[in-house]
């Protein structure tokens, strides 16, 4: 990895609705938990966690030191928010084995132009924004590049196998799903209306977790 990232966190003893002092001193409540190992309640200076989650993300792997333990190789495995303020009340970390394959997904960013696009011929449609992937943590890309590019006919797509994979990166989703497609901008225009739904964020990592300690409440 080009970029180490790295956490100091304490053992918690505070649980359950106390937790809401800490987040007002600027403390964030978190767990880690992992395979062969019962999950930990620790804490984190809220700023330094932020600080590392902008960059990191949850593909990226931070190296977790708890007093008393040896550190811990871990993703950011799943966030709690605020309802109202949508600020990180709660964080997840999930332990992992570094010499183990592990199935993540990851988001796809979208790169160059489709001259149907670019000439206002053709909208783009995106059917995934993440997939699967198995591989080793330590090899694990912060996300795939989809070029579109090339997408100057309407019967023109990108499909899960035209991804380019970095070495030791092997698929998970199916490689004949449909990435991204063409579609006549008049027709998508028409169509509009009737697709204001929104699409949750993925999950980054899918792999069956731990049970969490506890429930923070909010």
């Amino acid at each position: 990895m080009s970029e180490k990232y790295t956490l100091s966190l304490e053992p918690r003893a505070v649980v359950g609705k106390k937790v809401k002092r800490l987040r007002r001193s600027g403390i964030l409540p978190a767990t880690v938990y992992g395979k062969g190992i019962e999950p930990i309640s620790v804490q984190v200076d809220a700023r330094s966690f932020n600080a590392v989650y902008r960059r990191a993300g949850r593909t990226a792997l931070v190296e977790l030191h708890i007093a008393g333990r040896q550190p811990l190789a871990a993703f950011i495995h799943a966030l709690q928010r605020h309802p109202v303020t949508r600020d990180i009340i709660h964080a997840d970390f999930r332990a992992v084995d570094l010499s183990q394959e592990v199935e993540v997904a990851v988001p796809l960013h979208i790169e160059g132009e489709s001259p149907l696009v670019e000439s206002g011929e053709a909208v783009l449609n995106q059917v995934l924004n993440a997939i699967e992937i198995r591989a080793l943590p330590s090899n694990i890309p912060a996300h795939l590049t989809v070029d579109i590019s090339g997408l100057d006919a309407f019967d023109k797509s990108i499909h899960v196998r035209d991804l380019a994979l970095p070495p030791g990166v092997t698929l998970a989703t199916p490689a004949d799903e449909l990435v991204v497609s063409l579609a006549h901008a008049r027709a998508a225009e028409e169509e509009a209306p009737a697709a204001e739904e929104t699409t949750a964020e993925p999950e980054l990592v899918r792999e069956r977790r731990e049970p969490r300690a506890e429930e923070e409440e909010e």
